[in-house]
């Protein structure tokens, strides 16, 4: 059969839109997307707001809030739909927003500048499903230690309630498990202080619903996907300095135990487990001949031995103590300090925003004069 011009223009429109829709697919698919680190900047400005870059082309950033009075700090829900922010006020609070990414709207979660609070630490459980932050209530002229409230993200009014009544029990630096059973957060009551987790839900094998880490570091440290797990630093007095360690307490087999030695020439002052709980990343700087002005970053399996450390981020010239994992536990966004300021650019030494590939050990420099860098889902 013969085609007619008809004929052909007809198929070669349609062969266009069906290579159209195929582009369109490949590129949407979330595999083919290039990763997006969110993180605050300017750093060394008078106000900081939420930007957002794409790590393969970090010069294209997008501005996420435009607050007057600065954005204290944020987190991001793992869909990466929600940013939740605490804003500072003309009041002198710090008020909860929240933005809808995809659509740019923006409206209050916590009224905290009509309670005449400090809202501050906001972080979404894994499943979107409630949002954790601190919360310090006004004293007079000035405010009391932080309590950890949360938000039911599923409620349309977003109500908001004291994790635990007791107005006693104080405590800042909230984290989740990755099933969003489990909260943990450093209690800092002067008389015991130490690492509470609260479990939302019941455990099979343990009723105690709160439970108590002894730790007088001030830092929460690190708490295992799984929830039966916390890694977390410690004080060392050796050689007439304080040093820090690490210890890990692990909640379903009720032990207790050094995670680095005390006695060893370190100074180890956080940790991250990766997605999967089968590894660890530690800031370290140690104390012997190998010393740094500034902490690098080591890695090693969670089974493997003691001293099997791998330096994954390592540049004397800089200090590396907040780093993150992707989804994929393939790579870490850090938040890195140089030790000495570029003379030539005549500006002052400032955070910048690093990502370290772990495959193929690749480090790069996302963005200068910012921090708290965190992933974004696509």
């Amino acid at each position: 059969m013969k085609l007619d011009k008809l004929d052909i223009a007809v198929f070669t429109i349609v062969a266009l839109c069906l290579a159209g829709v195929a582009v369109a697919a490949y590129l949407s698919d979330p595999a083919r997307r290039s990763a997006r680190v969110a993180y605050l900047y300017p750093a060394l400005a008078a106000e900081q707001n939420v930007w957002l870059s794409d790590i393969d082309t970090p010069s294209h950033r997008q501005q996420l809030t435009f607050s007057e009075r600065g954005v204290f700090d944020f987190d991001i829900s793992h869909d990466g739909r929600w940013l939740a922010y605490a804003e500072r006020t003309a009041s002198g609070s710090v008020t909860l927003r929240l933005l809808d990414i995809p659509s740019g709207q923006t409206r209050d979660l916590v009224d905290c500048a009509a309670l005449n609070a400090l809202c501050t630490a906001p972080v979404f459980s894994p499943n979107g499903d409630m949002l954790a932050y601190q919360r310090a209530e006004a004293l007079g002229t000035s405010y009391g230690l932080s309590r950890i409230w949360l938000v039911n993200m599923t409620s349309p009014s977003y109500d908001t309630i004291p994790l635990i009544d007791d107005t006693q029990i104080v405590g800042h630096s909230a984290l989740w498990s990755g099933d969003s059973k489990t909260l943990s957060f450093y209690s800092a009551d002067s008389s015991q202080p130490g690492i509470l987790l609260y479990d939302l839900v019941p455990r099979d094998d343990d009723e105690a619903q709160l439970r108590f880490i002894p730790s007088a570091h001030g830092t929460m440290g690190a708490l295992a996907p799984n929830g039966r797990q916390v890694i977390f630093p410690d004080l060392a007095f050796r050689d007439n300095q304080f040093y820090s360690h690490l210890k890990i307490a692990d909640l379903a087999e009720k032990e207790f135990a050094a995670f680095t030695d005390s006695n060893d020439p370190i100074d180890d002052v956080a940790a991250q487990f990766s997605p999967d709980g089968r590894s660890v990343a530690i800031a370290r700087r140690y104390t012997d001949s190998r010393w740094t002005p500034g902490h690098q970053v080591y890695l090693r399996e969670l089974a493997a031995d003691a001293e099997d450390w791998q330096a994954v981020a390592y540049d004397p010239d800089y200090n590396t103590s907040y780093f993150r994992w992707d989804a994929g536990g393939d790579r870490l966004v850090m938040q890195r300090f140089p030790l000495y300021a570029d003379a030539a650019s005549g500006r002052p030494a400032g955070p910048e925003v690093w990502i370290q590939d772990l495959i193929s050990g690749e480090s790069r420099k996302i963005i200068e004069d910012a921090y708290l860098p965190q992933w974004v889902a696509s």
